[in-house]
């Protein structure tokens, strides 16, 4: 909704459904991409060279921050999520086809990455509605279902679908997740409300130049994506061993300019305020918050120790004997009760708490918890590690980092100014999973070249700078409910 406009008597659906409906649907894609196709290739014996660089499948959420102007100038978030979700309905479908006849690595590899871009794109949409559709008070109450939701389609891949792949097929495996993401879609033409006032029509969106660009730009990353080697086992790799050094030279230069970028906050504000463009509007209200550079920093640090260790986490639990029906298992029922209870508890704990009072609490419970994983790597060098132990380990981890991902959440909330909400999630959310991206690619190297203790235990140490950055913040205390009371005479 824009400023100032009056908000609608009523809803198609109550929040309650589309809260919950639209992040499960974009907690699926995600999914698949950044779990599921790990196990595919590490199942068709990827190295974990390989199954690292799968996180250059990711790149599409550290780039979306470069269109997400574009779904506040056009149409209506509705609109782009139900445009996406049945382009990421079709696209799995495709996947199902290209699973069914055993094609390569670099067909899967064009599928996964044409996902990637879709789910993207949809992540923003769903993130502006969000953000239009609700008020202030109703986005804090409702963001204990946002990260449940999501976490909850997340952990749906990564279990009960991991264990349907292991036992029958992964041609099975999505091809339950595009009936799911069609059923979804469906039930969205139903509920999501028409409560957004629309923009600029689609059709001089497919008019504009930055759509030839973009096209560029996917040609580009699909050539990259055929440099990887067609054979993906062991042997293969190591063929192709070029492939993680570059990478890791890359990420290096990536980290050194981001970081270097910081700096130089000030000069990139006055360039972007004197330029009338739609991306200079939106980044330019960013970067005028009160201490951005200290929002930045904690938003791209934030995630790094978590994202290294999710990237192992499945051939971490493989080389301790687990199979892939136990890894579902253990991710699809305690381990998934606990990542949807985490996140609830948390969002009705800062509702009523405040997220200053909470912030130390639950980033602690999700980053100290990368020392249980060392722990248990230590273990597994001296004996066999039985699996229900291996399971209590997803669980605990699941509900610690269920409450790290709903401070966070919150958190990006408030850095969210009223004018450009799509746009500025979109940029927040692109550089939390620049992390991901960065930490994926060299996890693979480090795993295979430190082993798996000492890895985890470098993964607890990645998550300092970010803690370090948290008594800087701005936002921590934006409402009135989170100032705390004068103490009484």
């Amino acid at each position: 909704m824009t400023e100032g406009a009056p908000k609608p008597a009523s809803r198609a659906a109550s929040p309650h459904v589309f809260t919950v409906s639209t992040y499960f649907a974009e907690g699926l894609p995600y999914a698949v991409v950044n779990s599921l196709a790990e196990i595919l290739f590490r199942q068709l014996g990827a190295s974990l060279y390989v199954v690292g660089l799968t996180a250059l499948f990711h790149l599409p959420w550290n780039l979306k921050f470069l269109w997400g102007p574009f779904l506040d100038a056009y149409e209506t978030k509705r609109w782009f999520i139900l445009v996406t979700e049945l382009a990421i309905a079709l696209t799995l479908v495709g996947l199902v086809a290209a699973s069914a006849v055993g094609a390569g690595f670099v067909v899967l590899g064009a599928l996964f990455l044409a996902l990637a871009i879709l789910s993207a794109t949809q992540d923003i949409a769903v993130d502006g509605f969000y953000l239009e559709v609700l008020d202030s008070d109703e986005q804090a109450r409702f963001v204990g279902y946002r990260a449940p939701a999501y976490r909850g389609a997340m952990l749906l891949v990564s279990g009960p679908i991991v264990m349907l792949s292991g036992e029958l097929s992964f041609t099975m495996g999505l091809a339950v997740v595009a009936l799911m993401m069609s059923g979804v879609l469906l039930l969205h033409l139903r509920v999501l409300p028409r409560s957004e006032v629309r923009a600029r029509p689609y059709a001089k969106l497919l008019q504009h130049p930055a759509l030839r660009v973009a096209a560029g730009l996917t040609l580009l990353a699909l050539v990259i994506v055929s440099l990887f080697p067609t054979e993906i086992s062991e042997a293969g790799s190591r063929s192709a061993a070029w492939l993680p050094h570059v990478s890791t030279a890359a990420v290096a230069f990536l980290s050194i300019g981001l970081l270097g970028s910081l700096f130089f906050l000030s000069d990139v504000r006055a360039w972007l305020e004197r330029s009338p463009s739609l991306y200079a509007q939106a980044f330019g209200d960013f970067l005028a918050q009160d201490r951005v550079g200290f929002i930045l920093g904690f938003v791209l640090a934030f995630r790094i120790g978590e994202s290294f260790l999710m990237k192992m986490k499945y051939p971490f639990f493989e080389s301790l004997g687990m199979s892939v029906s136990d890894y579902g298992f253990a991710n699809g029922t305690v381990g998934m009760v606990a990542a949807l209870v985490g996140p609830a508890l948390g969002g009705i704990a800062i509702s009523r708490g405040g997220l200053a009072r909470f912030i130390w609490p639950f980033v602690l419970s999700q980053n100290l918890l990368n020392l249980l994983y060392a722990w248990l790597a230590y273990q597994g060098a001296i004996t066999t590690v039985p699996t229900w132990l291996m399971t209590v380990v997803i669980t605990i981890e699941s509900f610690g980092a269920g409450l790290g991902t709903a401070v966070f959440m919150v958190y990006l909330m408030r850095c969210c100014r009223p004018h450009h909400r799509a746009a500025h999630m979109a940029i927040l959310t692109a550089l939390m999973s620049v992390s991901f991206t960065l930490a994926g690619v060299v996890s693979g190297t480090l795993a295979e070249q430190l082993g798996f203790a000492p890895y985890f235990l470098l993964t607890f140490f990645a998550t300092i700078p970010g803690m370090l950055l948290i008594p800087f913040l701005p936002h921590l205390r934006e409402t009135n409910s989170e100032v705390p009371k004068p103490s009484p005479p």
